[in-house]
This record gives C-alpha cells, sequence and structure tokens, in this order.
C-alpha cells in the first residue's frame, strides 16, 4: 500500500503544514466513519507508523489546496505521528560537538537519541500494553486484588445485528454493524457493573477490547468492588453450573449454546484446545457438592452430579448426540447471560498469585504474524511486520471506538536525575532548551513543596489525589471530597505512579526508591539528606 502511495505522489497533498485544512480533514474523517456503513464507494485505510505526516488523496478534477473536496469515497491514510525520545545526554552530545567539533567531530542534531522506537503513544504498540499493565497494577496497590475477572465476547446471533442486515448478507459480511452494536453492549455492561452496582459499588475497574482470529470482538474486564466479596458469596454471583430447563428455561438454553466449553478430550480430539492429548483450559472439571477454596488463585466452583441436583444436556459433537453434565460448564454470572445472551465468563479472584498474571492477560495486546525482521533496534519495523489488524478490528479504530478504558485517572510521574530530564530540540532551538529545560512533574513537585505546606506531607505518588497537572505545574484540585483540617484541600480518586525504572540504571532506580518514602522534599538534594546531614 505504501508502494502504491508513492506511485500516485503527483496527486498527493500533504497537510501537515496546515492546521486549519488539518483541522477540517479529520472533521470530515468523522463524517465518513459515520456513513461508512452505507457507503458504496468506501475506501480503503492504511497507515504506517514510519511516516509522520497525514496524507489524503482527493477527488480529480478538484482543487488541492481546499480541504471541503477531500470526500469519504477518497482514498484516505490517517497517520499517526512519531517523534523518537531523545535523551538530555544527546543534547550535551551535540552540544559538544558544536563546541570541539575537531576532537568529537561534527553530529547532527536528527542522529542523536536512542535507537528507533515505537512509544506508548501508539495505541496498541508493546509499550503501550505495557504502560496498561502498569496502571493496572497500581490500583492493585491501591484497592488490592480486583474482585471480579469478567470476560465478554460478542454474538453474531444478536438480533440488533441481524435486523441491520441486507438481503443475503451474513454477520461477516457487516464488520461495523457488529462493532457499533458491541460498542453499545459493552458500554451498557459497563454501566450495569459501574453506575448501577448490580455486584456492589465499583471502586475501579479497567477494561481491553481484543479481537479472535476469526474476527469477532470480546472485552476483558477487572473490576475493583467495595465491600470486597466474600468467597461464601461465590454462588450468589457465579455459577457453574446447568439452570433447570423447567424453571428458567430461557438461561438453560443460553447457557447450552454460550457457556458449555467443547466438549473436547474423547468426544473431540481435534478440538483447538487439546494439546498433547489434553485440554489446555482444564476440561472437563471435578464434580464438586460445595464451593471450595482454589490452589492456584481461582475458587473450586459448585459442580453437582445429577444425583444431588445437577442437570445434563444433548448436544451434537462431529454428528453424535453426547450428554453433557456440569462438568463442561464455564463460569458464569446467570444475571449477565440472560440480559445479553452471549458469552461471559466471569471467576472470582481470591489470591494475590493471580492478579499479575491477569493484569498481564487483558494487556498481553493482539496476535501477531512471524516474520523475519531485519533491523532488531527499529521497534517499529518489529511492530509493523509482527502485527495483523483484522477487518473487524480496522473498522472499530475507523469509528474510533475505545479499546482500552480504565477508571480512576493514572497520572504517570516522571523519574530522572538532576538535569536528566528528556527535552526534545532541533537546529534552531537547540541553545533556548539547553538554557530553559522544561519542567517535569518531578521538578514541579519540588517547587510546589517548596510553596505548599500541605504539599510536605505528601509523598510523590501521594500528589494526583489532591493537585492537578497542567503542562508545568501542579494545581489544586477543583473537585472531590473536602479534606478534614485543611480548608479549601480537596480529594479526588485520581492515583499517581511513578515510571518503573529498570535496576541496571542504579542511580536512577534508587532515586525511585527514596521518593516512595520521603515526603515533602525541595530539591535533588533534599532526597540525599537525613537527619539534617
Amino acid at each position: 500500500m505504501l508502494d502504491y502511495c508513492k506511485s500516485l505522489s503527483s496527486d498527493i497533498v500533504l497537510l501537515q503544514e496546515n492546521k486549519v485544512a488539518y483541522k477540517e480533514a479529520l472533521l470530515l474523517r468523522k463524517e465518513w466513519a459515520l456513513d461508512v456503513s452505507c457507503s458504496e464507494a468506501f475506501g480503503k485505510v492504511s497507515g504506517s507508523a514510519t511516516e509522520a505526516t497525514i496524507v489524503v488523496i482527493p477527488k480529480e478534477g478538484k482543487d488541492h489546496s481546499d480541504p471541503r473536496n477531500f470526500r469519504p469515497n477518497s482514498l484516505v491514510i490517517m497517520e499517526t505521528k512519531i517523534f523518537a525520545k531523545i535523551l538530555t545526554k544527546g543534547l550535551e552530545q551535540y552540544i559538544s560537538s558544536l563546541i570541539n567539533p575537531s576532537q568529537t567531530g561534527f553530529v547532527k542534531a536528527q542522529d542523536i537519541g536512542q535507537h528507533v522506537i515505537l512509544p506508548a503513544t501508539f495505541t496498541g504498540s508493546p509499550r503501550y500494553m505495557h504502560e496498561k499493565t502498569q496502571d493496572a497494577m497500581t490500583y492493585v496497590r491501591h484497592y488490592g486484588r480486583p474482585d471480579l475477572f469478567i470476560t465478554f465476547t460478542c454474538n453474531p446471533e444478536w438480533q440488533e445485528i441481524k435486523n441491520q442486515l441486507f438481503p443475503k448478507q451474513k454477520t461477516c459480511d457487516r464488520h461495523d454493524i457488529v462493532a457499533r452494536v458491541f460498542n453499545l453492549k459493552v458500554k451498557t455492561l459497563m454501566k450495569l457493573l459501574t453506575q448501577q452496582g448490580i455486584f456492589g459499588s465499583a471502586k475501579a475497574y479497567v477494561f481491553t477490547i481484543e479481537w479472535q482470529k476469526r474476527g469477532l470482538p470480546h472485552v476483558h474486564i477487572l473490576l475493583w468492588l467495595e465491600p470486597k466479596i466474600n468467597a461464601d458469596d461465590d454462588d450468589l454471583i457465579i455459577s457453574a453450573e446447568l439452570p433447570d430447563p423447567i424453571n428458567d428455561p430461557k438461561l438453560f438454553l443460553i447457557v447450552k449454546k454460550n457457556m458449555i466449553h467443547g466438549p473436547c478430550g474423547e468426544h473431540n480430539i481435534l478440538s483447538p484446545c487439546m494439546k498433547n492429548g489434553i485440554c489446555t483450559k482444564k476440561y472437563p472439571r471435578p464434580l464438586i457438592n460445595e464451593t471450595e477454596t482454589g490452589v492456584n488463585g481461582y475458587p473450586i466452583y459448585r459442580r453437582r452430579n445429577t444425583e444431588h441436583g445437577g442437570h445434563t444436556v444433548t448436544m451434537t459433537v462431529r454428528g453424535q448426540e453426547v450428554t453433557v453434565n456440569n462438568q463442561w460448564v464455564v463460569p458464569y454470572s446467570p444475571l449477565l447471560c440472560r440480559t445479553f445472551n452471549a458469552h461471559i465468563n466471569i471467576e472470582y479472584c481470591q489470591y494475590v498469585k493471580a492478579i499479575k498474571h491477569i493484569c498481564k492477560y487483558i494487556n498481553k495486546g493482539w496476535d501477531q504474524a512471524t516474520a523475519a525482521i531485519e533491523n532488531k533496534h527499529n521497534e517499529i519495523d518489529t511492530y509493523l511486520n509482527g502485527r495483523y489488524i483484522s477487518t473487524s478490528e480496522a473498522v472499530w479504530r475507523i469509528l474510533e471506538f475505545h479499546i482500552h478504558e480504565r477508571h480512576p485517572t493514572v497520572t504517570h510521574l516522571a523519574v530522572h536525575l538532576e538535569i536528566g530530564q528528556r527535552v526534545y530540540f532541533n537546529d534552531k532551538n537547540i541553545l533556548h532548551v539547553a538554557q530553559n529545560p522544561t519542567h517535569t512533574t518531578l521538578t514541579a513537585f519540588f517547587q510546589l513543596c517548596a510553596t505548599d505546606n500541605f504539599a510536605k506531607t505528601l509523598l510523590y505518588q501521594e500528589v494526583p489525589q489532591y493537585y492537578t497537572w497542567s503542562k508545568s505545574s501542579f494545581k489544586w484540585q477543583k473537585r472531590g471530597q473536602q479534606v478534614l483540617g485543611h480548608p479549601g484541600v480537596k480529594k479526588d480518586s485520581a492515583l499517581g505512579r511513578m515510571y518503573t525504572i529498570h535496576p541496571n540504571q542504579s542511580e536512577c532506580s534508587h532515586l525511585r526508591i527514596l521518593l516512595q518514602h520521603v515526603r515533602g522534599p525541595t530539591g535533588f538534594d533534599t532526597l540525599l539528606t537525613v537527619w539534617d546531614n
């Protein structure tokens, strides 16, 4: 696609220099997203992380300088501008080359810095997913273990989807409808979990949208509740049994269709979950009369046999009828399954041992294709070679639906040595940047502690609960609960997280440890002071 675009260079208009045209083109993109499901001239969309421009090919015979001529039936390539991150050390190297070119050799500004990276600001990149994992662990540090782990999968048989199909169309033909309907379903589910509190008051949540290889989206949700769920209450929320087909026939049919694993094993040795003759999902599960405490972070849910009140169902597997009991039921919420008529797996998080695995699992990223990579130091090339996007995900991105959400807000706090903050510079502003380095959250925290008595009582990561970060300084919160004994001070639900530092960076790593224990430092020297010495 990139080669094709280059061949049309005579028809390409670059909008990077024209901010007005840039904004109007984005508005037209939103208009296109609204019409994408019914447009007969639906164009192709492609992106390349190696480019730093937005390229639009307008209609033939139209004025290329007028952004109003960029219509939805044109080929549109919307690309995220990628900035290589340059360290202050590179700035010093560049200045040294200007002062003593004979000793160090002349260094071009564009050649200074780290290897080419794909930053966390690029949605879906490995650094983006790692950052979301660390944010989820921030909730664990502040609120403890999550209470519920929920996986909600799109059902292609929903009537909301089928009612919008044209004659002779199938669900797989209309990824735009699937995306819109599932997005609304996720919003409804989150409203039930958070605003209406069907399982209790929600203190925090994290969810991530992913796509299966066949194209259907699903969402992973972590939910923190107040008060926390007790192990004795598992059976009131979660069930791993077939419902009574007489008393609740509707739920029985939903569970039969959506919440039965396989059956695999001897019933279907070719099932995708089978590896070396064993089910990787550990089915069939043992039958048990009462829910017990698990050994790997999850409880062993009640699964009664027919003699103790359990039920069975007959299913067709590879042309043969098989009788299935509670051993094959995936844990589910009767309330949610009845409401959404879909596969909704719900698990109770009991031990901390499973928490880190879950936080990594929901942010593991999407499936990747195996390919040879020529430059191992270029993260953009690595991402492009290893990543593929299904048509369903492509439509989701075009419609600008969220793939990750969380609450409350997590403010990222910089950690760096003195005169070690990251800066961005070019040949024109090099001296100005060297003499006036930008403020970071860390240097602003030092200034805040020097002028604010209340800030002197806080740790670095506690500051976002009382102050908001605004470009170069911290300001008082305008919302939240009043803090007793401190008139005018309000506490919000926002949390702070310092960036992780590898132990190999010894000085910076130990600085991070000091920031976790020293309250109200006014500078780097204060952090190194013990008992006024």
